[in-house]
């Protein structure tokens, strides 16, 4: 019976540690348009963030448009090192810049 109780007692300390590093979302926004155009951007508690943009725009010899994405995202890695990546995605392909922060 006392194995019982401190495998019980183990599991509530461990759930209840575990419970405080869930990462939350601090800010979410998502808006789509009926001319296709879209935005959104979230944060996260750990800090790591994101936005991205895209329309509809004309290319030059082409019967149809394409989409253009414009956006960033920031990340710590392993390390505890900081970065942003900001990026451009089009008919011309993806186009990333990477900063230490």
């Amino acid at each position: 019976m006392k194995h019982v109780i401190v495998i019980f007692a183990s599991l509530i300390v461990f759930c209840a540690a575990q419970a405080q590093d869930d990462v939350q979302l601090v800010q979410f926004t998502n808006d789509n348009n009926v001319d296709g155009s879209y935005n959104f951007a979230y944060e996260q508690s750990d800090g790591q963030k994101r936005e991205e943009k895209g329309e509809l725009k004309p290319v030059e010899g082409a019967d149809e448009p394409a989409l253009s994405v414009t956006g960033s995202y920031e990340y710590t890695d392993p390390n505890g090192q900081r970065y942003r990546v900001d990026y451009v995605a089009d008919e011309r392909g993806y186009r990333p810049t990477v900063t230490k922060l």
